[in-house]
């Protein structure tokens, strides 16, 4: 659980990002692909799993994908 801070007693905080145009066009495609609400679900949804992802790989762990015929293969982005 995250430390209270002035940041999350706000309900909430603006932020103005700025992407080239591949990259808003490829949250676009992802918003469409997984019915995401908004392009700030998508910004959620991807902090969220890097979170994941990173707390898991800190102390050594591996990220394993499995595709749909039974084949692993570690995730290598970090």
């Amino acid at each position: 659980m995250p430390k209270p801070n002035k940041t999350n007693l706000r309900e909430r905080v603006r932020l103005n990002l700025e992407f080239p145009p591949q990259i808003y066009d490829q949250m676009q495609e992802v918003q469409h692909r997984s019915h995401a609400a908004s392009l700030t679900e998508v910004l959620r949804r991807a902090l969220a799993l890097y979170d994941l992802v990173t707390e898991h790989t800190v102390d050594g762990g591996d990220i394993v994908l499995v595709d749909s015929k039974g084949k692993h293969e570690k995730l290598r982005i970090l």
